[in-house]
């Protein structure tokens, strides 16, 4: 059985002294044009739109020691390419998806070095036409031949009308790939997955114990203190607001979970949160960012020793029109101690904003580049002062690039 520590904190007196300080900072979330804010693009890799994977809406990026890998995938098939740190652009690389394919999910793993493997997640219809089952497909980075399918490794009950909720990361070390799942009525589960497509023994199960919440949603991973870490929001069993899961998986079976209740009440409705580490006096710990009907907020979590966690708001919905009309976060990374960066996917821009460890925002924003205007959706990773992000950057129809921009802050 796995060995398993938790921890759970909830908002209490600091998301109701944050709340009563939302108004103070109303000036400083609306930002007014672009002027410096101590961060800077660092680099900027453009992937022109003759290449079929630069238009794709489905866009996971991941970061390999100095690489990053773009990986996207539409209908029929998984693409994905290669930017060295000197920004020099690999060979776009792409496998077909078998037959049937209800939804993929991808992520890197490796056999003799890092990332050295596309692990491709295949959601299928079983034999009956009902049921639904996760294959595994096993391709060599370079694009070498891939493998054929593998025997299901999980099976759905129904699962082709209400399919799982299904996620894939790369791990710290570049030599697994995380895969996590949710069925209705189920706890969440993970699997560490070799280079070769295969289960690691002793490292899969249920990811926390109990009984299942209500409802998850926002299934993801994240940079954490394990080699991988999985993310998901679980909704509201009693007076609390939804709670934010944060659980730090090893190979060796053991589990770290953090749950972090920031939203005032269970009718509290909370976005999907970036979860992000950073340096808390010598060691990591998670914060993360998120938005609900009053605006976007930091919660920041000071480490088991001291139990508890603050949340700031940083930016008032009010600033932008409303609730409905607030750009969306994208993502978050740790920049120069204990400031943050922070991603906003505006209307008809992109742009990098930087917070302090209290939810104060250092005057200007960096705006990321565009043509027109014209962004498609964004996806992020981050890293110690770096956060890298990427977008379409359309000019008509069917018709622009895609950007791959790291942002640092100084």
């Amino acid at each position: 059985m796995p060995r398993r520590r938790s921890y759970g904190l909830t908002f209490s007196a600091a998301f109701n002294a944050a709340t009563a300080s939302i108004a103070l900072l109303a000036a400083a979330g609306c930002q007014n044009g672009p002027s410096d804010n101590g961060c800077q693009i660092a680099r900027q890799v453009v992937l022109p739109g003759t290449l079929p994977l630069a238009l794709l809406p489905e866009i996971q990026v991941e970061r390999l020691g100095p690489t990053t890998i773009v990986l996207g995938s539409d209908a029929s098939s998984v693409r994905w390419v290669s930017i060295a740190m000197d920004g020099t652009l690999g060979t776009e690389q792409s496998v077909a998806l078998p037959p049937g394919t209800i939804r993929a999910v991808y992520a890197l793993a490796g056999v003799d070095a890092p990332g050295d493997k596309i692990i491709v997640g295949a959601l299928m219809p079983a034999a009956n036409g009902t049921d639904a089952e996760l294959r595994l497909v096993v391709v060599p980075t370079d694009g070498s031949p891939a493998g054929a399918a593998g025997d299901p490794i999980a099976t759905f009950g129904g699962g082709v009308g209400t399919p799982p909720q299904l996620a894939m990361g790369t791990s710290a070390s570049g030599m697994y790939a995380g895969l996590a799942w949710i069925a209705a009525g189920q706890l969440p589960k993970y699997a560490f997955v070799d280079g070769q497509g295969q289960v690691v023994s002793g490292a899969s199960g249920d990811v926390e114990g109990g009984a299942p919440a209500p409802a998850y949603s926002c299934l993801g991973f994240a940079p954490g203190k394990a080699e991988l870490t999985v993310t998901y929001q679980k909704a509201p069993v009693n007076d609390l607001g939804p709670t934010w899961f944060i659980g730090d998986l090893a190979i060796d079976g053991a589990i770290t979970t953090l749950s972090l209740n920031v939203a005032p009440g269970a009718s509290a409705k909370m976005s999907c949160a970036s979860t992000v580490l950073y340096d808390n006096g010598g060691s990591p710990e998670y914060a993360i960012v998120w938005q609900d009907g009053t605006g976007s907020w930091l919660s920041v979590y000071y480490g088991d020793q001291v139990d508890s966690v603050k949340s700031f708001p940083f930016a008032s919905s009010t600033d932008f029109g409303g609730p409905d009309l607030q750009p969306l976060l994208k993502g978050a990374a740790n920049f120069v101690g204990k400031d943050f960066g922070v991603l906003f996917a505006r209307a008809h821009s992109v742009e990098v904003w930087r917070i302090d460890w209290v939810g104060s925002v250092r005057s200007g924003v960096l705006i990321l580049p565009s043509l027109e205007g014209n962004v498609g959706n964004v996806a992020s990773a981050s890293g110690p002062n770096q956060l890298t992000s990427t977008y379409a950057d359309y000019t008509g129809q069917d018709m622009g690039r895609r950007l791959v921009i790291d942002a640092a802050c100084y």
